[in-house]
């Protein structure tokens, strides 16, 4: 609606009074005066104004502002807080710190999510080609489970390269041999603590992280049993194992006598410790297994491998893939 009135008292210059209303209800009022003389020019002009004011109004709003992707080292923060949000284990956030601290973000930390392309890939593999294939392959899973978690939280609607993780080289089981096994037990046999630790993971099977969180309390000597509750991690004592509950593990005899040989030393009831009571760590166990393995004169293939020569052991006796997986607590079958 347009009205006309005289501005000020004059005869020849007018105020022009437009009100519209929006199709939400909304009213809007302008008033100003007309640019021109004459009260049928300022009614042509209002017209021509009411027009203008019309489209305005009727026009959509603007589209959002759309915020480019941070940067892969930006959205680092955001992955690793969702990570801990989803309670992983704290290897795998250990992992992840690694990979993108060593390997990711030095290459392509600055780059921004959606601009990552096949020469920023070829420039990380080629950085990776120093590293061990499996490294490689973690590293890359990495990278896409970062780019995959960007696309969940909506700030990727794409991944914007494809990852192309390379296929592991299928490996013979390392494990010692029953000769080995001997001079290992033999080199131990002086050292209570020691072959208590070499016994866990030959015959109970447990890892080394579980082997070193280990309790008194978790001992049962009356049903030849344990129970595999938490795992050490760097310096952390976990919540849970690597499979995210207990275990129970059968005892064989010259298990449970390494045990009772033991006596409890630790305050807080760990079965490793030394004599005057300090818990192991993992690298007072790395060393002290790696003094034992050179008295021994045998090779030295990490602390897993006893872990893995338990697994041996049972499937020579004739125990299936079902049976070791069941003693060394698999989520399925596919690992053992």
């Amino acid at each position: 609606m347009i009205r006309l009135r005289p501005w000020k008292g004059s005869k020849t210059h007018y105020e022009v009074d437009i009100t519209l209303v929006a199709p939400s209800g909304q009213r809007r009022r302008w008033r100003v005066k007309a640019p021109v003389s004459g009260r049928h020019n300022a009614e042509r002009w209002a017209k021509a104004r009411e027009q203008d004011l019309l489209a305005q109004l009727l026009a959509p709003p603007p589209p959002p502002e759309v915020q480019p992707p941070p940067t892969l080292r930006e959205f680092a923060v955001t992955f690793m807080e969702a990570c801990r949000a989803d309670r992983l284990g704290k290897n795998t956030l250990r992992n992840y710190d690694v990979h993108l601290r060593v390997h990711i973000l030095p290459v392509v930390g600055d780059r921004r999510l959606d601009e990552l392309g096949e020469r920023d890939l070829v420039e990380l593999k080629t950085r990776l080609l120093e590293r061990a294939r499996s490294t490689a392959a973690e590293v890359l899973k990495t990278l896409k489970a970062i780019l995959g978690r960007a696309i969940r939280l909506g700030v990727l609607e794409r991944m914007p390269v494809p990852i192309e993780i390379p296929r592991r080289i299928r490996k013979e089981p390392i494990a010692y041999t029953p000769e080995e096994v001997e001079l290992l037990l033999g080199a131990a046999a002086n050292d209570p603590q020691l072959l208590a630790a070499v016994l866990l993971g030959l015959d109970g099977g447990l890892r080394r992280g579980e082997i070193l969180a280990l309790r008194w309390e978790d001992v049962d000597f009356n049903r030849a049993t344990l129970t595999v509750r938490t795992t050490l991690v760097g310096d952390d004592l976990g919540e849970t194992t690597k499979g995210h509950a207990d275990g129970v593990v059968g005892v064989t005899a010259r298990l449970a006598a390494a045990l009772q040989r033991l006596g409890t030393r630790s305050a807080r009831g760990f079965v490793l410790a030394d004599t005057d009571g300090s818990h192991w760590d993992e690298r007072i166990f790395t060393r002290r297994l790696r003094q034992l393995v050179r008295a021994a004169e045998i090779r030295w293939l990490g602390s897993h491998v006893l872990r893995r020569t338990c697994a041996t052991r049972i499937a020579e006796a004739g125990g299936g893939v079902a049976a070791i997986a069941a003693h060394l607590r698999h989520a399925g079958l596919q690992m053992a």
